[in-house]
């Protein structure tokens, strides 16, 4: 997270190059790949350290497996933390995607670049506009996934 994105870009840019891959989806793809790598392990890690040690004793004495104390009480306790950061970087996933046009790989980037170098502040509105709808329905999509996946027992009640 350390690196800007636009410079991660960049650097895919280069290391693709040699490979006849250097502008374009493939090196697009892997930046955002590899900046969305951190809030999904962050949040898993912390995600499936955070169960009470009590938990672990109770499944121990009742004779289960680290195996099954792993997808039996942590991943179902660790659900919505674990889905907050696959949220998080899917929804910056999207925003770091503009940049995907600056080294030819399309998108809605280009409105938003396009509107700048002409002056057009009509193409930069609408390149805005539709980036900012598509990480907001994401979002909205991947809370109901969140909602759908999370056991009944830790859902909070309205």
């Amino acid at each position: 997270m350390t690196i800007p994105s636009l410079a991660l870009f960049g650097v895919m840019v280069v290391i693709f190059a040699p490979f006849k891959l250097g502008l374009g989806i493939v090196p697009a793809v892997s930046a955002i790949t590899i900046y969305s790598l951190l809030p999904i392990t962050r949040n898993t890690y912390l995600a499936l350290n955070q169960v009470k040690p009590g938990m672990i004793e109770a499944a121990r004495g009742i004779g289960m497996s680290n195996k099954q104390i792993l997808w039996k009480i942590k991943i179902p306790l660790s659900v919505p933390i674990i889905m907050s950061g696959i949220r998080i970087a899917i929804v910056m996933g999207v925003s770091v995607a503009t940049y995907a046009s600056l080294i030819a790989a399309g998108g809605l980037g280009y409105f938003i670049f396009a509107g700048i170098g002409r002056a057009n502040l009509t193409m930069v509105l609408v390149g805005a506009i539709l980036i900012s709808a598509l990480g907001i329905g994401i979002n909205f999509f991947l809370l109901k996934v969140e909602d759908w996946i999370t056991p009944k027992g830790l859902k909070v009640k309205s």
